[in-house]
């Protein structure tokens, strides 16, 4: 066989260095060069990418960590005898719960049947939801909130079906709940699972009872 002089020639690596350097030689019509990383190229990057994933697990350290929020527990959208308001009689309602164990500052939280309308219903400075404890809220359409009755919406509830909002002062949505058509005096209320049922014990106020408990 016939040997080319102008052939590349391909030097083996001989030691660490050369490996790290990954050398590759080319004699005849090619000029040597050198391809791949030196060893302080290699140490800069890493040293980079371990800077950045650094700084990501600060950041989710960091983060705000929720410890829970107000929720809608309790919703009767045809309310005939099933609770009488004093002043407004049979009026819908929504009752909120504070399941934390801290006392929850409402005002400026808002509540709405239309997300376009965050504040349809704003609380009032001042509104305090202790923990562990219940709000209802009369859904009295044509009726806002006064410094008498500081809990009307100002809004009706559909018996056919709402979607309700619980926004926060910050524009945040914290709960929402889709209320199916119900039956007059029937309620559909939270159990303990976290997940709704309908039930025909309304306890505005109470701790939630299904049917039949």
């Amino acid at each position: 066989m016939e040997n080319n002089e102008n052939a590349p020639v391909f030097e083996a690596y001989e030691s660490e260095e050369d490996v790290l350097h990954g050398e590759l030689s080319f004699e005849g019509e090619f000029s040597r060069e050198r391809i791949g990383w030196s060893r302080p190229a290699v140490f800069i990057v890493l040293a980079v990418v371990a800077a950045a994933l650094l700084g990501i697990a600060a950041m989710i350290l960091l983060l705000p960590k929720s410890d829970g929020h107000p929720i809608i527990n309790e919703v009767m959208t045809s309310n005939d005898s099933a609770f009488l308001h004093p002043d407004h009689g049979s009026v819908d309602w929504i009752e909120l719960y504070n399941p934390t164990d801290r006392d929850i500052d409402l005002g400026g939280y808002g509540l709405t049947d239309e997300l376009k309308k965050q504040y349809k219903y704003t609380f009032p400075t001042g509104t305090v939801l202790k923990s562990h404890a219940y709000l209802v809220l009369y859904c009295t359409g044509g009726t806002t909130a006064s410094d008498a009755d500081p809990y009307c919406t100002g809004f009706a509830l559909s018996q056919e079906g709402e979607q309700l909002y619980l926004i926060d002062g910050s524009y945040v949505e914290l709960d929402e709940v889709n209320v199916p058509f119900l039956e007059t005096d029937t309620a559909y209320a939270r159990t303990e699972s976290g997940a709704f049922a309908v039930t025909t014990v309304a306890t505005p106020g109470e701790k939630n009872m299904l049917s039949g408990q």
